[in-house]
């Protein structure tokens, strides 16, 4: 590893010597004499992007190889080896100590995607990391070339140094290393066409053969070139607006040294013109990587914000984190991130990854050392892929697992957007954890409730059975003693209550079967007149010991279908006497007709109604719409009703009005028209 790692920075460093040979070739073609230093120095740039893409080992290799170019490119020159020596040692300084510090306080990952790392270029990369090369470069004329004035060359050299470090960094870190996908063809087609526009304007503004009438007119020409520039910063962010900055400064540079244009041609010193020139291109860059970031900024915002809304979606549509967290995974690759991995620990404590997306086994290794164990904060990473977070996924203050994000940082040292955004995933992600695990614990609550209520209607069916065989066969003795009235009453009071529980039971196991499997209907002919008539009269005893009047109206022609007829009587008295119960002793309509191919019943109430809230909810099971302190049952037949009412293929619901009462509606399909007779047809299936 250490031999391929020093191999690779060998390598890259006689890279970076002979680009900086070529580029100081074409930067002494910006010298403006008597000055000795060029108005653009294009290796200062150079250097620095070749340090911020290198790993910290390979510095010292580039460096190296920075000073021996400089070193024998001035010796090659004749120049005396103190001036060599002291421009090479200026060259290296400049170099690792603007790249130091961006490192430090911008972050390893300089994309000019954000403001702070334009700020950075031009503050630490330009102002500050110029110092030492313009010193030495400056004290080193001074004395073996007899500058005149150590001041001027100072200000030239620390300009040239500043302008070649914010113009040609920026084109080597937007383009080094190409991690998208190839642009499409038009996009491809737009990047020329404005990359020609801009040079186009360029040589129109210094293509200019004398002077204008006012040097204050003259001088505002260039920035003419600015509409495209920034446009190329809007439409192809900080790759175009370093790409365009570059353009310009190379057209601009080279009029200028030809004594053509606003700046070549001002009636002042060689040296004023290259300082005019100079702030004119840091003008320029410095807007259109400012405008690109600003807006780089903003779409990043927006997507986050996207990404972050569908990640809640995500994980409110299902409580199966099994199906969710790998969606999560791939939402967040390549919107926001290179990468990105989700661990869970499992009941018998071990850390198994359930999720990712662009995941890589160097990614992997690279979280080594400090995971696992399960992260009890947030971290960062570095890897042989890049950089990114590591975030715990806590569940009531217990971290069951973790979430890794490939990205690159903005910054170290502090909590960066990065850190906030995979914190907020992470945080979405472990509610969803939460969620779920609670989901279970309630199926289970269910589930064993629902156990239990099943063996307590089994346990409880002998006994009614005997207990309703008991009272009939007393009844039955003392019916022939007129004397034991007293006694049947109270025997006729216990048969009813038997009779009650019972129905309650059978409720109870037809939930049961209606959850295990589903209803096995046994269809036949039903005369459902009939049928209706039946239930209505073995309701008038409950209805008249709560004095509710029971109508019942039904067509004249019979209706007749294709039923269960036990199911259908079923849901016919689960309706009659929900309407009695809830009545409040006002009249119950019960009104049978035909509509088509289903019959159509109607059982109408003037009593308490049903909250709107409730309307869907009462025909679950279970369920209730008022207290059972004010009306009791279990809240299961309306349940059972709907699940016949489905069987069948037709339908139950409610016509509600609250405080004045409320309609069940039950449609059921027939084939009307049919005789009870027709015994020749086939039975249909359930």
């Amino acid at each position: 590893m250490a031999l391929t790692l020093g191999r690779a920075a060998w390598e890259r460093a006689v890279l970076l010597a002979v680009s900086f040979e070529v580029l100081k070739v074409v930067s002494s073609h910006f010298v403006f004499p008597p000055l000795s230093s060029a108005v653009l120095w294009l290796p200062a740039g150079l250097t620095l992007a070749f340090l911020l893409r290198s790993p910290t080992r390979m510095w010292p290799a580039l460096l190296a190889a920075v000073f021996a170019a400089e070193l024998g490119s001035v010796l090659s020159q004749g120049l005396p080896w103190g001036l060599s020596a002291t421009w090479a040692l200026g060259n290296v300084l400049r170099t690792w100590l603007a790249a130091a510090l961006m490192r430090r306080w911008v972050g390893p990952a300089v994309r000019f995607h954000q403001v702070r790392d334009v700020t950075g270029l031009l503050m630490l990369g330009g102002v500050v990391g110029a110092l030492p090369s313009a010193t030495l470069g400056a004290l080193a004329a001074t004395k073996w070339l007899g500058s005149a004035s150590f001041g001027r060359e100072w200000i030239v050299w620390w300009l040239s140094d500043a302008l070649g470090t914010v113009l040609v960094a920026p084109l080597i870190l937007t383009w080094w290393p190409v991690t998208r996908a190839s642009s499409p063809p038009r996009r491809l087609g737009e990047s020329f066409l404005l990359m020609g526009a801009v040079a186009l304007v360029g040589m129109l503004v210094f293509h200019i053969d004398g002077p204008t009438e006012s040097a204050a007119i003259s001088t505002t020409l260039p920035y003419a070139a600015f509409p495209l520039v920034i446009a190329a910063a809007l439409r192809l962010g900080p790759r175009g607006a370093a790409t365009a900055s570059a353009v310009m400064s190379v057209v601009a540079v080279e009029y200028t040294r030809l004594g053509r244009g606003p700046f070549g041609e001002l009636p002042v010193p060689a040296w004023e013109r290259g300082l005019s020139v100079q702030v004119f291109l840091a003008v320029l860059s410095l807007s259109a990587l400012t405008v690109a970031a600003v807006v780089a900024e903003r779409r990043r915002a927006e997507v986050a914000q996207r990404v972050l809304a569908t990640v809640g979606v995500v994980l409110a549509e299902s409580p199966e984190w099994s199906v969710t967290l790998p969606r999560v995974a791939r939402l967040l690759v390549p919107e926001l991130a290179t990468g990105a991995a989700i661990w869970l620990q499992n009941a018998e404590g071990v850390v198994e990854r359930v999720a990712a997306a662009g995941w890589t086994q160097a990614r992997e290794v690279g979280l080594r050392g400090g995971f696992p164990p399960l992260p009890a904060r947030v971290s960062e990473w570095v890897g042989a892929e890049g950089s990114g977070v590591l975030v715990p996924l806590q569940v009531r203050g217990r971290v069951v697992g973790a979430l890794a994000v490939a990205m690159e940082l903005s910054g170290t040292g502090r909590r960066t957007r990065e850190h906030v955004l995979a914190e907020d995933v992470a945080r979405r992600c472990a509610m969803a954890l939460e969620n779920a695990r609670l989901l279970e614990e309630a199926r289970d609550a269910v589930a064993v409730r629902e156990d239990f209520i099943a063996v307590a209607a089994h346990e409880l069916r002998t006994p009614l059975a005997t207990i309703t065989l008991r009272v009939q066969g007393l009844m039955g003795l003392l019916r022939d003693d007129p004397r034991q009235g007293f006694l049947l009453e109270r025997l006729d009071a216990i048969a009813r209550q038997s009779r009650r529980l019972t129905r309650l039971v059978e409720n109870v196991l037809d939930v049961g079967l209606f959850k295990a499997g589903g209803l096995e209907l046994r269809r036949e002919w039903v005369d459902l007149t009939s049928l209706v008539e039946e239930v209505v009269e073995r309701s008038m005893e409950e209805a008249s010991r709560s004095r509710t009047p029971l109508r019942l109206t039904t067509p004249g022609a019979r209706v007749r279908g294709w039923l269960d007829r036990d199911r259908v009587d079923q849901a016919l008295f689960n309706l009659v006497s929900n309407a009695i119960k809830f009545g409040a002793g006002e009249q119950v309509d019960v009104a049978l007709g035909q509509v088509g191919d289903r019959a159509r019943l109607v059982i109408t109430d003037r009593g308490i109604g049903v909250p709107p809230e409730a309307v869907e909810r009462i025909f679950g099971p279970f369920e209730r719409a008022v207290s059972t302190h004010e009306y009791g049952g279990l809240g299961l037949g309306l349940y059972l009703t709907r699940r016949i009412a489905e069987a069948h293929g037709g339908f139950v619901q409610v016509l509600n009005t609250p405080g004045q009462g409320a309609s069940f509606v039950l449609e059921l399909p027939v084939e009307p028209g049919l005789s009870l007779r027709e015994e020749s047809r086939p039975q249909a299936g359930a």
